[in-house]
């Protein structure tokens, strides 16, 4: 029986043990990758070919679904079937064939881990946010930008940038400070928004030496509040940056002040609402503009 990996972080690949990669159409992929992304239920097929096919009317988008089921079923070369029909309307991903998925390894390695604080990680829990850390090679499912792909890539991009946070905080907590810039870095990049981290960039910058580096994470900290958001650091980050400029040894506090995944997700959705708001006060006084000068041109003429 062959063993079957799939790669979903990126653009979708399959490969089969002994046979490599396997050759599945542009037009089928997206049938596997809905079939795993929502594995915990049979699919109908009237919802798969609709929604995989939504511009074609519902007998079109129903032959689709057949030939992209001929196609998977062509490409195992008369292997195990990836897929398993039950009844005559409904189907699923084949879980009965040895099967490993990237995106599910991923989850498995970083969920449970997220319930456990910082301090209390294990080295064995430290090594599984690594292992399901390093799965996250891309976006999930690059290339497909159909709503229920983009609602899973959120969610997946969430629990990565969690895992991450949650790695670099343990970190912290052991006041490693050259681990914390290494894993700190790469969410800081992922995420340049939030300030927690910048701070604890800060922090570890000025324990491992470098305190210009840390001033410099201020001023980056600074420039991209108030481009993007229009605001100005919180006052915590302004008093570790006097104390960082006037030669003082930050306190070495292990974590951000919003260390709890619930209040970092708030702090994320207060960031962004920030953001739509200004943007939509930005417009607003344009528009008001806009009609202040039609109407003096009115007047004129």
């Amino acid at each position: 029986m062959s063993r079957y990996r799939v790669q979903l972080f990126g653009r979708f690949a399959i490969s089969a043990s002994g046979r490599g990669r396997l050759s599945i159409a542009g037009s089928s992929a997206p049938v596997l990758a809905y079939l795993i992304t929502y594995r915990h239920r049979h699919i109908s097929r009237i919802e798969l070919a609709e929604t995989l096919w939504a511009e074609c009317d519902s007998c079109q988008a129903r032959r689709c679904l057949s030939t992209a089921l001929w196609r998977i079923k062509k490409a195992t070369g008369g292997g195990e079937a990836l897929f398993a029909c039950h009844g005559a309307d409904e189907v699923s991903f084949n879980w009965t064939v040895p099967v490993w998925v990237d995106s599910i390894a991923l989850e498995s390695r970083i969920k449970p881990v997220l319930s456990l604080k910082s301090d209390d990680l294990s080295s064995e829990d430290v090594h599984r946010l690594h292992r399901g850390i390093r799965h996250y090679r891309s976006d999930y499912l690059t290339g497909i930008d159909d709503e229920w792909a983009l609602i899973e890539r959120q969610r997946l991009r969430d629990l990565y940038l969690d895992g991450l946070y949650r790695l670099t905080l343990s970190y912290a907590a052991k006041l490693d400070w050259m681990r914390v810039l290494e894993w700190g870095r790469r969410l800081n990049q992922a995420e340049p928004l939030r300030e927690d981290m910048h701070r604890l960039l800060m922090r570890a910058y000025a324990h491992t030496g470098n305190r210009g580096k840390a001033i410099a994470q201020y001023q980056w900290c600074e420039r991209i509040l108030r481009t993007e958001l229009g605001v100005e650091p919180m006052e915590e980050t302004q008093k570790l940056h006097r104390e960082l400029v006037q030669f003082a040894t930050p306190p070495a506090s292990p974590y951000p002040s919003t260390h709890h995944p619930a209040l970092f997700h708030l702090s994320r959705q207060l960031a962004r609402t920030r953001h739509i708001l200004t943007s939509c006060q930005q417009q607003l006084e344009q528009t008001i503009k806009a009609l202040g000068q039609a109407g003096q041109e009115a007047l004129s003429d």
